[in-house]
């Protein structure tokens, strides 16, 4: 089919011209500190997580399936603009495109809290997720614009603590929230104070990044856009209801199967259209391909966590939400080990962290299956919390490194779109998985979450045969 049939309807814009100093980094820390503030989005999103027990318990007679779309509408809006958002930041500069992001991350974290009914709610977390792609397609690449290739690793290692900080906040500050306030709302304002330092310092201390020449155009793939939206919806959608619906169902195989079609038209159409939305260029590299792929599988299994977790803990053993929180947030701690991870990789190559990470957060669940009972045990817990923390470690912001490894800093911001694009749409999809899994509300129990355990470990152990491909030595090129 020709290609003209595939190129309507687009929408093109202006871009802003270059300027001398677009990628001029004076103060490559403090740039870092600043960029690293998009991980407000890690910390929203896993307050929220620890806030949903107590919003499900806020709407009795709303079904956790549709109160879900909380978080997975979020994620699909966040997810399916970042390739728009990286475009965006291409043209215009990641300067300009991050602290918009930021500002509109800000109001639909307070029209989220005050929102009337779960419709509202919902929108208002969907916009929030839009706005947020613009910051997760810009924040750690003008965090890495002023260092060179060699040091990206141990660069990387440090955004991780910075991330891991971001994460530990946003339980403790959740459960803490909920109970000394008593209110889930409260939960969502958590980002605004963050936000507003930031838009107050970031147009002086963050570079432009890098606009294009003066006179270009961006041509942005609305039918993709769609496409996208479309197939994510619905494969949610599909994972969500399988427990409610069967999945011999009509409704789950129909879901499932339009999302397919629609995702394979949606890669048909990127490989023929001019300005495609999604570039399959970067997969031609083997360590972008292999680092991707794996995070797919540990990303459903390392996010899933983030719900299975209060849901078990309140839902079964009872506990209070700051316990909740500050339970959740081990693993989170642990997770701060990346910065030594970093600069091992920078020394000796991802591979073989990768494929660790994802054996030790495997283990990590089979110990659950093995010890936890209905009784509440902090010490049965805490064997796997500490191998699932130091497992995040290994895999997770090393996994975004390893994906970014050998490529061009013009590159960075479609790279880091691309990634963080399929990060986000599989932790959509680790959400629909575990909620899928344990069914309505009233049906939770011990058996429903050691099924849980079951699939995530082995989402584990997939990610680690993957990572086993990795190209080693790596290629490091400027």
């Amino acid at each position: 089919m020709p290609d003209s049939e595939y190129a309507e309807p687009v929408l093109e814009v202006p871009v802003a011209p270059s300027g001398p100093d677009a990628v001029v980094v004076r103060h490559p820390f403090l740039v870092m500190l600043v960029a690293s503030c998009g991980f407000v989005i890690v910390l929203d999103s896993f307050a929220a997580a620890v806030a949903f027990p107590r919003i499900v318990q806020a709407f009795p007679d709303t079904p956790r399936t549709t109160l879900a779309w909380l978080s997975t509408g979020y994620a699909i809006a966040l997810s399916a603009l970042l390739l728009v958002a990286g475009k965006l930041a291409d043209r215009y500069g990641m300067r300009r495109v991050f602290l918009i992001g930021m500002g509109g991350f800000m109001v639909g974290a307070i029209a989220s809290a005050l929102a009337p009914n779960v419709g509202l709610l919902i929108a208002a977390r969907v916009a929030q997720g839009s706005a947020g792609a613009l910051m997760v397609s810009t924040s750690i690449a003008l965090a890495l614009l002023g260092y060179p290739a060699e040091r990206r690793g141990t660069a990387m290692g440090a955004i991780g603590i910075l991330g891991s900080v971001a994460s530990l906040a946003g339980p403790v500050l959740a459960g803490s929230i909920i109970d000394i306030g008593g209110s889930w709302r409260w939960v969502f304002l958590v980002s605004v104070p963050i936000g507003a330092v930031v838009l107050a310092v970031g147009p002086r201390v963050l570079p432009v990044g890098t606009p294009t020449t003066s006179g270009e155009r961006v041509v942005i793939d609305l039918i993709g856009v769609v496409q996208v939206v479309l197939a994510s919806g619905l494969l949610t959608l599909g994972m969500l209801q399988s427990g409610a619906w069967g999945w011999g169902d009509w409704r789950t195989a129909t879901a499932l199967v339009v999302a397919v079609v629609t995702g394979t038209a949606f890669v048909r159409r990127c490989r023929r259209v001019s300005a495609p939305l999604l570039s399959f260029d970067l997969f031609r590299r083997p360590t972008f391909l292999v680092a991707t792929v794996s995070q797919n599988f540990s990303q459903m299994a390392v996010y899933g966590f983030f719900f299975w977790a209060p849901l078990f803990l309140t839902n079964v053993w009872g506990w209070s939400a700051s316990r909740v929180g500050w339970v959740t947030a081990i693993p989170l701690l642990l997770a701060c080990s990346s910065l030594p991870f970093g600069r091992f990789a920078d020394r000796h190559g991802y591979r073989g962290l990768l494929v660790l990470g994802g054996i030790v957060c495997s283990s990590s669940l089979l110990c659950n299956i093995l010890v936890l009972g209905e009784s509440p045990s902090f010490w049965r817990l805490l064997p796997g919390l500490v191998l699932f923390g130091v497992g995040i470690g290994m895999i997770g912001i090393t996994t975004h490194s390893g994906a970014l490894a050998g490529v061009d800093r013009a590159d960075l911001a479609e790279a880091n779109s691309v990634f963080q694009t399929c990060r986000r749409q599989v932790q959509t999809l680790g959400i629909a998985v575990v909620l899928g899994l344990l069914g309505a509300r009233s049906a939770d129990s011990l058996d429903r979450f050691r099924l849980v355990w079951i699939v995530a470990g082995v989402l584990c152990a997939l990610s680690s045969v993957i990572a086993a491909w990795y190209p080693r030595p790596v290629s490091r090129s400027t």
